[in-house]
């Protein structure tokens, strides 16, 4: 706790960053899944690269978003901006634009779907509604299990969490889609659990130390639970990093999201979260155990 003010000042200036990508940069690029566009599963009777059929597409669209299903497999989703033409032109314009780049019989059409503007924007709509949803429900089960002031150092524990991967995605030019939603969903939900643990503890500290001050209490219970989110998160972390090294371009998005927010998480549980409690606490005291 002692140490809180310079953990301010560096919160203070990432979130600032952060939101500084707006003005400057603009806001985070979305995908095909937010916009609307076009999703193509193509097959290959030979081996080919990522790169060949990113390359082989521009003609088409300037950032197609092209994923391997599995390592081994020649199988490929494509996702484009939709163009003006139907499917059925789409199809053949993709598969002629590979095999100039691949060899004449090589890529095979298994399937093309269109995303619409309206769907797009439902997707969008409903992944804010699911973000803001979840964290109202959060605060209530903090502020019920713990107390109410705890339950805001979570929640501002997690705005500054998603904050910050967002300006790290927007200042990036990195694309915002389904999967990368899905990684900044688990990120609250693992965050949460690392701020629930030392709630907990807390909880248990204000009934065994009551004489001590609150700051001591605080960093007592940080401190005995330190080991547990350090071994968690640091094994969790060696996963992700395998998936950075030798992940698709999708999976490695994926795991980037993920790795800045189990490490951004891990720091604000303990230098964000706490400390509002204490600096609440001339408002909202902290009931001690009795």
């Amino acid at each position: 706790m002692g140490k809180r003010y310079y953990a301010y000042t560096a919160t203070a200036v990432a979130i600032l960053l952060s939101l500084l990508s707006i003005p400057i940069v603009g806001y985070v690029p979305l995908g095909v899944d937010f916009t609307g566009g076009a999703v193509i599963q193509v097959r290959f009777n030979k081996h080919v690269e990522t790169q060949q059929v990113r390359e082989a597409l521009k003609p088409l669209g300037e950032n197609p978003t092209v994923q391997k299903f599995a390592l081994g497999e020649q199988e490929f989703m494509i996702r484009m901006e939709a163009p003006d033409e139907g499917m059925e032109k789409l199809s053949q314009q993709v598969k002629a634009l590979l095999e100039t780049q691949t060899g004449k019989g090589t890529a095979e059409i298994r399937g093309v779907e269109m995303v619409g503007p309206k769907v797009g924007k439902d997707l969008r709509d409903s992944a804010i509604w699911a973000t803001i949803i979840a964290l109202i429900l959060l605060l209530i089960y903090m502020a019920f299990r713990f107390t109410f002031t705890m339950g805001l150092g979570a929640i501002f524990c997690l705005i500054h969490d998603i904050t910050i991967l967002y300006g790290v995605f927007a200042w990036t030019g990195k694309e915002f889609n389904l999967t990368i939603l899905a990684a900044f969903l688990t990120v609250i939900g693992y965050d949460i659990n690392d701020t629930i643990v030392v709630c907990d503890r807390i909880r248990e500290n204000l009934v065994g130390m009551k004489k001590r001050s609150l700051a001591e209490i605080f960093n007592a219970s940080i401190n005995q639970t330190l080991s547990r989110t350090i071994l968690t998160g640091g094994f969790t972390c060696l996963v992700l990093v395998a998936l950075l090294i030798v992940g698709t371009n999708v999976l490695k998005d994926f795991a980037l999201a993920l790795l800045l927010g189990i490490v951004f998480g891990t720091y604000s549980s303990i230098f964000v979260a706490v400390p509002l409690v204490l600096e609440l606490d001339r408002y909202f005291p902290v009931k001690r155990g009795g």
